[in-house]
């Protein structure tokens, strides 16, 4: 009959060179005891590595999916390329002015030969300009 705590045993050396069962060491108690890893046998080390990897994807995996999320929540709701007569209002520039002077405008986009602007960018540009 197999039990909770013989699921959790593995058959690992000890330190008197006998070999016996004892229960295998979480990664949290063989980072605050270091000293656990020199008893362990290769078998359950690879085992411990493997699930160590298998965490730290886990972990990035998630913290991905939430920074992706969060970047394009941002930039889809809110960000729209704008004509050049539609930026010029926002800018309270002529358009003229606009053709004259978009290379030097970091909120530019050129789709082609096509002239457009970000509505984000200027927002930021505009902020930044008043301080």
């Amino acid at each position: 009959m197999r039990t909770r705590a013989n699921r959790m045993l593995a058959r690992v050396p000890r330190r008197s060179g006998g070999a016996g069962l004892f229960e295998v060491p979480r990664l949290e108690e063989l980072v605050a005891d270091p000293e656990k890893v020199r008893v362990l046998d290769a078998h359950t080390t690879r085992v411990l590595r493997k699930q160590a990897i298998i965490a730290l994807n886990l972990l990035y995996d998630s913290e991905l999916e939430r920074n992706a999320t969060s970047a394009d929540s941002m930039t889809t709701t809110r960000d729209r390329l704008l004509g050049v007569e539609e930026a010029g209002a926002r800018l309270g520039v002529t358009a003229d002015w606009l053709y004259r002077h978009h290379k030097h405008l970091p909120f530019t986009v050129r789709c082609g030969r096509l002239l457009r602007f970000s509505e984000l960018g200027i927002e930021q540009y505009i902020r930044k300009r008043r301080g």
